[in-house]
């Protein structure tokens, strides 16, 4: 995986291209928000999917190579150590990138994905708890220009708030309401595999998979299924963390919490914890695109681990 580095500017340099596949003529489709290409018509891909693996290759080269700038000493503020102006500047292009792709695609969940995963690996790569905070504090300031500016970014906030308001509970919110009614339906134990009726919900095995899975498991069954992720997001961390160069630790950490962010955002849409967005819940929703990415992540994870536990060791005595 160490290879992976001599190409640190290629891999966010396709980051770019893969997101902005969906504007090519003739790639382009027209579903809803702009992230599907179809290529003859008969393959339709989710490129978005691909970017973020290619963006989080490139993110932890970056950092690898500026960590000593953005660990300088910087100004000292409520118990912070604040990073100077100029350091700020791969952060706020990167914000900016996200804000692009939320404006332009008209996709709020993969803009806030990329941003977060930037955020946290830059956490990881210099240990500074203001990085965090400012990251937040960006992600707030665009989350609400974009809900004042941008209309379907504000629908997604009215359903949200107003989800069984009659004005929307028969049109844009009733999806949403309909997979609210199918995890209530499902109660502690759930109804069965099989038993249930998760198809009454619009795009039940793909966009509200995990209410589909809540009817017929129960709230045991999807606290199972939560469980799970987080194993599998501990472990990656526990990777990163036990590997000896900066590159495989950081790669390691974002892609897990990339997965774990992603979880975090679906699964929060459909239970009306923040508004929902267009991601899909990783391993579980219909799509070809998104399990495609998920495995190559579980790919270079095991590479990495495989690495860690296979270094030499030195033996005193």
């Amino acid at each position: 995986y160490r290879v992976l580095l001599r190409y640190t500017y290629v891999f966010g340099l396709a980051g770019i291209v893969l997101l902005l596949l969906p504007f090519v003529p003739g790639l382009g489709t027209d579903a809803g928000a702009d992230v599907w290409i179809s290529i003859g018509g008969i393959f339709s891909f989710q490129p978005g999917e691909l970017a973020k693996i290619c963006l989080a290759i490139f993110f932890a080269g970056y950092l690898v190579r500026t960590r000593e700038a953005l660990t300088s000493v910087g100004t000292r503020f409520l118990g912070m150590t604040w990073p100077r102006p100029r350091e700020l500047g791969p952060l706020l292009l990167l914000w900016a990138g996200a804000m692009a792709i939320i404006v332009l695609q008209r996709d709020l969940g993969t803009g806030m994905l990329i941003f977060g995963m930037f955020v946290a690996m830059l956490y990881v790569a210099t240990g500074k708890t203001s990085w965090v905070v400012i990251g937040l504090t960006l992600a707030a300031i665009g989350v609400a220009a974009a809900t004042s500016i941008l209309p379907y970014v504000q629908a997604r906030f009215t359903n949200w708030l107003y989800p069984f308001d009659p004005d929307t509970v028969d049109g844009s919110s009733y999806q949403l309401v309909s997979g609210i009614f199918g995890l209530a339906h499902g109660g502690l134990i759930g109804t069965g595999l099989g038993q249930g009726r998760p198809g009454l919900t619009p795009l039940s095995q793909s966009d509200y998979i995990f209410p589909s899975l809540g009817e017929e498991l129960g709230l045991i069954g999807v606290f199972a299924i939560l469980c799970l992720y987080m194993v599998f997001t501990s472990r990656g961390v526990r990777v990163g963390l036990a590997g000896q160069d900066d590159f495989g630790k950081l790669l390691a950490t974002g892609l897990s919490f990339t997965i774990a962010l992603q979880v975090f955002i679906m699964v929060g849409g459909v239970t009306r914890l923040i508004p929902l967005t267009g991601l899909t819940t990783p391993f579980l929703a219909a799509g070809g695109s998104s399990l495609i990415a998920n495995w190559i992540i579980v790919a270079l994870l095991l590479r990495i681990s495989d690495a860690v536990r296979s270094r030499p060791r030195v033996v005193i005595g």
